[in-house]
């Protein structure tokens, strides 16, 4: 080791090394992917053995791996996309259902004759609707 390496190893940059791998997620749909691979070797070897063969395997598994991908990724971008939209939907409610019991409140300290009726239920006596408190429980 010459002086060089003496001076990097000194300032710590030989004797760094990436951490270990604890755990890897398996890919998606595997056995999908599995089956399609195999039904196409199944269907190109039905088709004879030929110089070809093993090339138009190798493509076609390319493609199709490729299209799984794009499924894959199109899908889960949709599944964020609708997880964020139920969100926001709700939120939505939430702050015009507050917005609204505030407003009720409000109005019921603003006005007497709103509370009144509010705190009323309507009935009909002797043919003529009326509007009677309500029992408290």
């Amino acid at each position: 080791m010459g002086i060089f390496g003496i001076a990097k190893k000194g300032f710590g940059l030989l004797g760094k090394r990436a951490g270990t791998i604890k755990s890897v997620k398996p890919a998606k749909n595997l056995t999908r992917r599995r089956k399609d691979f195999e039904d196409i070797v199944k269907h190109v070897d039905k088709h004879g053995k030929s110089s070809k063969a093993s090339k138009i395997k190798h493509d076609a598994a390319k493609k199709v791996s490729g299209i799984h991908d794009k499924y894959e990724k199109a899908s889960s971008e949709a599944k964020k996309y609708n997880k964020r939209l139920l969100t926001k939907t709700i939120g939505g409610a939430a702050a015009g259902g507050a917005g609204v019991i505030g407003a009720h409140v409000g109005a019921k300290r603003k006005w007497p004759k709103y509370k009144k009726f509010m705190e009323s239920s309507p009935t009909i006596k002797d043919g003529k609707l009326k509007f009677v408190p309500k029992k408290k429980k």
